[in-house]
């Protein structure tokens, strides 16, 4: 079974409306309704399918003049998507367990600068 994050790329890419909108955001970052009528959905299908692609990072959405305005994170997505090559490694990112293994590692460093430091200060008095 692949890591959790691939299986969720690859189901969000398994919907054609999704594929549609990275293919279409491939020429230019557009509006809701841009997509919308161009994809032809209603814009609550369109505003639905987004949100996921923004959730897991395929997306990028920005407010300006009054409008969210949305591009692909990058367009190396749009290689997988038209030649079925495997996912770039930057839309994997660590899994969570591996997340808590590098916090716990980091906190560990932090903690024994404080154990030196307390040390020090009690070899003071």
């Amino acid at each position: 079974m692949p890591p959790l994050f691939d299986e969720i790329v690859h189901r969000a890419l398994s919907n054609d409306v999704r594929r549609e909108i990275l293919l279409s955001l491939a020429e230019k970052e557009k509006y809701l309704s841009e997509l919308s009528s161009e994809i032809k959905k209603k814009p609550q299908t369109i505003d639905f399918h987004i949100n996921m692609l923004v959730e897991i990072g395929l997306v990028i959405g920005e407010w300006r003049e009054g409008k969210k305005y949305y591009r692909l994170k990058d367009k190396k997505i749009i290689e997988f998507i038209k030649h079925r090559k495997p996912i770039p490694e930057e839309f994997r990112p660590k899994p969570p367990h591996e997340i808590v293994l590098d916090m716990w590692e980091d906190m560990k460093k932090r903690l024994d600068k404080i154990d030196k430091r307390l040390d020090l200060l009690e070899k003071r008095k």
